[in-house]
């Protein structure tokens, strides 16, 4: 037989074994690329998750920073109506204190100058006083904001400053009543352009924390939100409206000044502000709440999810200093952060008529 014509050696296959230990190894290499996946994945999204965390605590020392510098403004030059006590004032020099407690009827004390606030509770705005947090409110602990100011000339809610927090129209407060053109003619409707009132309007926004819940990939996060109430959709408005979530703190504190320098010489919680005594300051008495030329907020803000760096000894998320000056654990190992700003009080305008 011809070697040239011999039939090819018959291939030889992999064994069992062979096969097992092949199909081994891909599973570890697929195992592999899969928890590096998943890592990569988790990095990521507490990386989003702490970009977020900043995102609403800046905003939200903004909103009040902004908020705190419109506390107490009048328009230097004004006129007011008249009312039971005395007559109209026209081009003289007024200040918030004195329009509030002259020319407005049966308004509240903490909205008389431009600040005021609660210390551990919240702001009742049916009796305008502070009270225990309830069933909504809370934490426990968490502090109440109301910031009161005038707005200047202002024909409709996208023109001006006569909206409230809540962005309704401050013109339907009762406290504004009489403050509108002497005819009776309607202000403004929402959106449109009407005439100019014939003072001042008073603007009220009342911060606090509320009980929030967050549904996260099907699963609900009891948290807290700063919310916001205003004067604008009722004078005795209870419900208050979520602005930013996920606010586990909120405290405030307020610079006091003692002399003519007008620099906080201390910071105080609500409460020992409204337990101090008048200060005359180069012959003008200055209330308690007139006395304050500085605000410190500080908020504790957590992400939606277990996300944070946890330590190595309990696997627990990693504690902070809160506002308190306290160790805080985050809750289902959240990530949190502290927001803590001290802002200006402007408008401290002294003169009278």
């Amino acid at each position: 037989m011809n070697m040239s014509m011999r039939l090819p050696r018959q291939q030889r296959g992999v064994t069992l074994v062979e096969l097992m230990v092949t199909i081994a190894l891909n599973l570890l290499l697929v195992l592999a690329a899969t928890l590096l996946y998943l890592n990569s994945r988790s990095a990521q999204k507490a990386v989003d998750e702490r970009g977020a965390i900043f995102e609403s605590g800046n905003l939200a020392l903004d909103l009040l920073g902004r908020e705190i510098g419109n506390a107490a403004f009048y328009p230097a030059v004004s006129v007011e109506p008249a009312n039971t006590a005395r007559a109209p004032g026209s081009n003289v020099l007024w200040s918030h204190d004195l329009a509030a407690t002259q020319s407005l009827v049966n308004l509240p004390q903490a909205y008389q100058h431009g600040l005021f606030g609660c210390e551990g509770q919240r702001f009742d705005a049916t009796t305008g006083n502070c009270a225990a947090h309830n069933g909504t409110s809370g934490p426990a602990g968490s502090d109440a904001l109301v910031v009161s100011y005038f707005t200047n000339d202002a024909f409709s809610l996208d023109r001006g400053q006569r909206s409230d927090c809540t962005y309704a129209d401050v013109a339907n407060s009762a406290y504004n009543q009489g403050r509108e053109r002497a005819a009776g003619s309607v202000i403004t409707t929402s959106g449109s352009r009407g005439v100019a009132p014939d003072a001042p309007l008073l603007v009220v926004n009342r911060y606090q924390l509320v009980k929030s819940r967050i549904q996260v990939d099907g699963a609900a996060i009891d948290t807290y939100s700063l919310a916001c109430s205003g004067n604008g959709t009722a004078d005795n408005n209870t419900g208050y409206q979520e602005l930013i979530r996920g606010v586990e703190q909120f405290e405030v504190r307020y610079g006091v000044m003692d002399d003519a320098s007008l620099r906080p010489k201390q910071y105080l919680t609500a409460s020992q502000v409204t337990a101090l005594g008048g200060a005359n300051i180069d012959g003008v008495v200055y209330q308690p709440w007139r006395r304050v030329v500085a605000v410190r907020v500080c908020l504790l803000v957590r992400s939606t999810s277990g996300s944070g760096v946890r330590s190595g000894a309990h696997g627990q998320a990693s504690a902070i200093t809160d506002c308190r000056g306290s160790s805080y654990t985050p809750p289902g190992g959240a990530q949190v952060r502290r927001f803590e700003q001290v802002f200006s009080v402007k408008n401290r305008q002294t003169q009278s008529v």
